[in-house]
């Protein structure tokens, strides 16, 4: 169930030590890949953080990916859980401009603008690809 976190939300109910904010679209060549190490890093270290697909950095959660030169990031994003990170999260103002459908995942909860500036304005660090 995706449910849109909003601004009414308590300060300091919701906030992570290091934010990444993934706007890039996928399949950049290496840089897709290096992405999802960075993340996993985090995770591997247990560090407190959050994953915002934001902008074009939607288009990683498209269906039915198929890309013609690499693998699906499909279950790599679906392993994230897996490795530690957890808190998954896509800007519900950019869902229809980038995807123009509905995002059909679980493991990934939409969040407003207000709610990442929020965690922009309280995170220790933000790391933005």
């Amino acid at each position: 169930m995706n449910t849109t976190l909003d601004s009414t939300m308590e300060p300091g109910s919701d906030h992570f030590d290091t934010l990444v904010l993934i706007t890039r679209p996928p399949y950049q060549g290496r840089q897709s890949e290096e992405i999802l190490e960075a993340v996993m890093s985090l995770a591997l270290f247990d560090r407190d953080h959050a994953v915002v697909f934001f902008d074009q950095g939607l288009g990683w959660l498209a269906e039915g990916q198929a890309p013609s030169e690499s693998k699906s990031l499909n279950k790599q994003l679906s392993a994230l859980p897996m490795y530690g990170s957890e808190a998954l999260f896509y800007c519900a103002n950019h869902q229809h401009r980038v995807l123009g459908q509905d995002i059909h995942r679980d493991d990934i909860q939409a969040c407003s603008l207000a709610q990442l500036a929020y965690w922009l304005r309280y995170a220790r660090y933000v790391e933005v690809f």
